[in-house]
């Protein structure tokens, strides 16, 4: 009778072999390393998205512990009542229009400059110094560019003076009319950079045979942009208007170079929701977090939409 000698490590690896366990041994380091990640989204994500649902059914001003309770659809009734939704929603689409196709446009036309610079070595310089201020500290960036911004002493006025240019607007963030497109002019120059990137990763990804095939047939450069890398870029561009959507929200550049003013001509969605929290009154929180929730239903949904259309493109 023929005997098999089977060691500890194989009786191991037959016992975990097949089935689901046998999946989960072979990728437990896999598992492991999910772990921090799986810590830090249930710790600053998953977690305060929670408790900003729990938040919208309640009464929560900060201040006053005695009036915290649950009311219901209050909140949200409120919010549809509120005048100041319409008022801040629409500085908010002013910006987002002023900013994104500005940002989109200027960002795609330096990627196509950049993908076709052929020495490494520069090409790398070139992105570095494009790129630099999206890691630069964002509230250095907004005193610096309040500085830039100053009517009196400021470094762009000084230099549309002493060169003669007749610039009709000086005021910059002092002034009504200009305040909001001088923020979308400085947030074009902080976070160009990102959208420069998402666009020489997408022209990467587009085959040099193609490129070639069409320069043979005698396309021109603007013929081999406009019929070739425009129309493949197109998932791109729905990225990009994707991640663009977190501009409704946007807070902090207004909150700390004009706090809302002038006339709350700056006064943007996001930043109305934040005095609403943590400044006015009590510190409303609940109806603060129901402004800030339907703000994050729309643009999951917007999201959703463009995701769906860009794989149709890709059918």
């Amino acid at each position: 009778m023929e005997t098999t000698d089977r060691s500890p490590v194989t009786l191991r690896q037959s016992r975990f072999s097949g089935g689901l366990l046998g999946k989960i041994w072979k990728g437990r380091l896999a598992y492991l390393l999910l772990v921090p990640m799986l810590f830090f989204y249930g710790v600053f994500v998953l977690y305060p998205s929670l408790r900003t649902i729990q938040f919208v059914f309640m009464r929560y001003e900060f201040l006053r512990p005695d009036r915290v309770g649950f009311n219901g659809l209050e909140n949200i009734i409120g919010w549809i009542q509120d005048p100041r939704v319409l008022e801040t929603t629409w500085v908010t689409v002013k910006f987002f229009l002023l900013y994104v196709p500005a940002s989109t446009l200027l960002a795609f036309f330096v990627a196509l400059a950049l993908d076709r610079v052929t020495r490494v070595r520069l090409a790398t310089i070139y992105r570095t110094i494009f790129y630099m201020p999206v890691v630069l500290p964002a509230g250095i960036i907004f005193i610096v560019w309040t500085w830039i911004f100053d009517p009196t002493w400021g470094v762009l006025n000084t230099l549309i003076w002493n060169l003669g240019i007749p610039w009709p607007w000086t005021k910059w963030l002092a002034a009504p009319e200009s305040a909001l497109a001088s923020l979308a002019f400085m947030s074009v120059w902080r976070l160009m950079g990102v959208t420069m990137l998402l666009f020489l990763v997408g022209l990467g990804s587009i085959s040099n045979e193609i490129r070639e095939a069409a320069r043979i047939d005698g396309a021109s450069e603007w013929q081999l942009i406009r019929y070739i890398e425009l129309p493949l870029l197109i998932p791109t561009f729905l990225i990009i208007l994707t991640l663009r959507l977190q501009v409704l929200g946007m807070v902090e550049e207004p909150l700390v170079m004009t706090q809302g003013s002038p006339v709350r001509s700056t006064m943007t969605y996001g930043l109305q929701a934040y005095y609403i929290s943590f400044r006015d009154g009590n510190w409303d929180m609940g109806y603060g977090s129901t402004w800030f929730l339907i703000l994050g239903l729309f643009c999951a949904l917007t999201a959703a939409a463009a995701w769906k259309l860009m794989h149709r493109e890709e059918n």
